[in-house]
């Protein structure tokens, strides 16, 4: 809903404002996208969103730590 919103915004203001500020508005409009998609996107360093399981643990990978022993 927020997005339709700064694009209605965005398009009054392209059609009220006079012929040669149109290009101003259109840049910034195209400037506000990109920063949105920046704030949303997030950040991937290549690294994984969970740690490598440990190789040296005494409890197998597979198997879930918190299941009561038989």
């Amino acid at each position: 809903m927020q997005d339709r919103k700064k694009r209605l915004l965005w398009t009054v203001l392209a059609v009220v404002l006079p012929g040669p500020w149109t290009p101003v508005v259109v840049l910034a409009y195209v400037l506000d996208r990109v920063a949105d998609r920046d704030r949303e996107t997030p950040c991937h360093d290549g690294a994984p969103p969970y740690p490598p399981p440990d190789p040296y643990a005494c409890v197998p990978a597979d198997r879930n730590p918190y299941t009561p022993t038989q």
